[in-house]
């Protein structure tokens, strides 16, 4: 079990799936969601120069286009892994699945890509079970479709 996840997303409804989902397969023990690059970026940055980790989510889930929002979901990823130091399970959650965006991904660091849709609950079994190898950095990247 995920002991803290982050959805970050900003569809309201997709927030209600995703969190019906995660609660069905018992995948979380904590599940927080935020629906701004931004504020994300903000939270990482703020537990980088303070080094205080507490409340840190051990996996992150991010949309890949997200409206009202600075970064997109891949510049999001690359901010946490490369300024802010790769301590978490991190990937894309998105509608498409366009290749050229998964090797972007790739690139930033993310470890999964998640198709998006109202019944996710497959996919999400799947990485589930994935997870231990993700969180020991032994899981290759993987796309859930």
């Amino acid at each position: 079990m995920i002991e803290s996840l982050l959805l970050v997303d900003d569809e309201d409804l997709f927030h209600l799936v995703f969190e019906d989902a995660c609660s069905i397969l018992n995948i979380a023990l904590n599940l927080e969601v935020m629906d701004s690059s931004d504020e994300v970026d903000e939270l990482f940055r703020n537990y980088f120069e303070t080094g205080i980790t507490e409340g840190k989510p051990e996996c992150v889930f991010v949309d890949l286009k997200m409206s009202n929002s600075r970064y997109d979901g891949i510049q999001l990823v690359d901010n946490i892994n490369n300024r802010y130091g790769n301590g978490v399970v991190i990937g894309i959650i998105s509608s498409t699945a366009e290749p050229e965006e998964i090797e972007r991904a790739k690139l930033a660091g993310a470890q999964f890509w998640i198709l998006k849709s109202h019944n996710i609950e497959p996919r999400l079994d799947r990485f589930k079970m994935d997870y231990p190898g993700y969180k020991n950095r032994t899981m290759d990247f993987q796309v859930y479709i």
